[in-house]
């Protein structure tokens, strides 16, 4: 599968570097309503590795709309792989990379996944520069 490139994965280091336990979350909010917020949460424990969700939300009819979802599993070599997305709208538009069974990867689909790669490691840099995240000192791994 294909990980983030080292800006991107600098950045998903600094939104995920507090989120410790399942369940843990936060926002990141630093662009005073010019952008919208980030919100970055451990949302699942699979057999490779933690799994987190990265995610702008609008409101719309008092719903929250995702825009996008994104989700990443850290695998063991500390890169991010971009695994899901999820656009709600119309039309809403969801993208599942990976196939699981429990725990433990199936199969993925090659082609989407670097989709969901290129994409995320644009979008990341976006959010970089939105909410002024500081990636100095911070590792790039793989």
């Amino acid at each position: 599968m294909k990980h983030l490139n080292k800006r991107g994965t600098r950045v998903m280091n600094v939104l995920t570097r507090q989120l410790t336990q399942l369940g843990h979350s936060h926002v990141v909010d630093n662009a005073t309503g010019a952008f919208m917020a980030v919100h970055v949460e451990r949302v699942a424990a699979k057999d490779p590795g933690p799994v987190f969700s990265v995610t702008h939300y609008y409101e719309q009819n008092g719903d929250l709309m995702r825009d996008p979802d994104m989700e990443f599993l850290r695998g063991a070599d500390g890169g991010y792989y971009p695994i899901s997305f999820w656009q709600d709208g119309a039309p809403t538009l969801r993208r599942e990379a990976v196939e699981w069974v429990g725990d433990r990867i199936r199969g993925y689909r090659p082609r989407m996944q670097a989709d969901l790669a290129a994409f995320a490691n644009q979008w990341l840099a976006n959010i970089k520069e939105q909410q002024g995240v500081d990636t100095s000192g911070v590792p790039a791994q793989p």
